[in-house]
């Protein structure tokens, strides 16, 4: 067994190692206009001119000479050698771009990735900065030089951003951790609606950073920037996810529905035959298709899939060893969002799910702290369970272990004509 927090300390070191476990074997890639080490160095600016800050009111500079010698160099770090307000004479701690010309770089080469706005926001915190360091070095009073230089780190904070926040809040960390510039040059990347079957691997979903995998054995670290949610071990992998889980789960969603509305565009697939998207639904029973796995997607008092119950009872027990610490044993949720009843349904009908999104969140995502190591036909009996919970009656063929075309166009919401066995909570139970 393997402990969260323990894995969290295991490998939360270092950038560093992390660079080099990705690149180990490849020839060094050209970094003159790579996005993810320009904010790189964005931050190593920040560094810089936070460490020169703290030097500067730790070693109590002596004389209006003094720290108007020491806050130029911080200003020097912030605005690069190329701006006018650069005093060469200063010299500086950071590199000759300094924050302001990476963030302007990152702004100047994109402006519709989804990182922008965490860059916008960045550079309107630095512009404070700026003002701060430009009042200190106009000061008389040495109170007043210190209050300007603490309000200076203030911004500087927020410049550099937190990594628990997407947008414009999330500074340079929040986009390095939840986005792909997080993405180091020459990394492996997937897609992040799926379980990484090898590491190391980043996933990513319409820009979004959804996990970082790090090989079990041979170690790796987790980026300095990178705010963990969860650790998964699956199989040799160490997957680490983002902050970015809701997020990441509605866009899996919807490229899912994307993909299906194309493959419904012309002609509707269902298991032995194939009829027109504009078919009535009762064609779609014709051919000996196999009906049980058949509903009209435009009611959602049909019986999405048939399912036993035989099936659901063994899905109830795989639901219990595995799904109740989150889910509750009521259904209703505890660590985790509840999974039947009447808000259960209300809300899905709402978002309008269809019977492939519940599959695919059961099948791919859980067990939380494993996703995607029960067996085929434990999942097939999982999503028996859930519909038997729901109130969906019990037919004579199993829930199948394979997806099927035509759950995409099934639509999953409150079953008409019901009668819960609990009628507070909406559920049934499995008889």
């Amino acid at each position: 067994m393997y402990d969260e927090d323990r894995l969290k300390r295991t490998f939360a070191l270092t950038l560093t190692a992390l660079l080099g476990l990705m690149l180990a074997g490849a020839a060094p890639p050209s970094t003159a206009n790579d996005d993810h080490q320009t904010a790189l160095a964005a931050l190593a600016d920040i560094e810089a001119v936070r460490a020169e800050i703290i030097h500067i009111e730790d070693s109590q500079v002596v004389g209006h000479g003094g720290y108007l010698h020491a806050a130029h160099r911080a200003l020097n770090a912030v605005v690069g050698s190329d701006d006018k307000m650069y005093a060469a004479a200063d010299g500086t701690p950071g590199d000759a771009s300094g924050v302001l010309g990476n963030v302007d770089r990152l702004l100047d080469r994109r402006d519709d990735e989804i990182w922008t706005p965490a860059m916008q926001g960045a550079k309107a915190n630095l512009l404070a900065v700026i003002v701060n360091l430009n009042d200190a070095m106009h000061e008389k009073q040495m109170e007043d030089y210190e209050t300007d230089l603490t309000e200076a780190l203030a911004n500087l904070a927020l410049v550099s951003g937190r990594p628990s926040e997407d947008g414009v809040l999330g500074g340079l960390t929040g986009a390095l951790a939840n986005t792909s510039l997080g993405v180091p040059p020459g990394a492996k990347t997937v897609s992040g609606c799926t379980v990484p079957s090898h590491a190391p691997v980043y996933g990513i979903v319409s820009g979004r950073l959804a996990y970082v995998a790090l090989p079990r054995i041979g170690g790796g670290t987790i980026p300095l920037e990178m705010s963990v949610s969860r650790v998964v071990v699956n199989g040799d992998a160490v997957v680490l996810y983002t902050q970015q889980a809701n997020h990441v789960a509605e866009l899996c969603r919807q490229a899912r529905q994307d993909r299906s509305r194309a493959v419904r565009h012309d002609a509707v697939a269902v298991p032995g035959m194939l009829v027109s998207a504009n078919a009535a639904p009762s064609s779609l029973v014709a051919h000996n298709a196999p009906a049980a796995l058949i509903a009209d997607a435009t009611s959602s008092s049909g019986n999405p899939a048939s399912y036993t119950v035989a099936q659901a009872h063994a899905g109830q027990a795989v639901f219990s060893a595995n799904c109740i610490g989150c889910h509750g044993a009521n259904l209703q949720g505890v660590a985790g969002p509840a999974v039947a009843g009447t808000e259960f349904l209300t809300t899905v009908k709402n978002n309008k799910w269809t019977l492939a999104d519940l599959r695919s969140l059961v099948v791919e995502n859980m067990p939380l702290n494993n996703p995607g190591t029960l067996t085929p036909e434990q999942y097939a009996n999982v999503m028996a369970f859930l519909l038997a919970s729901n109130c969906y009656p019990a037919g004579s063929v199993p829930f199948p272990q394979k997806d099927d075309p035509s759950f995409a166009s099934i639509k999953v919401g409150p079953v008409a004509g019901a009668q819960p066995t609990d009628p507070k909570l909406g559920t049934c139970a499995v008889k």
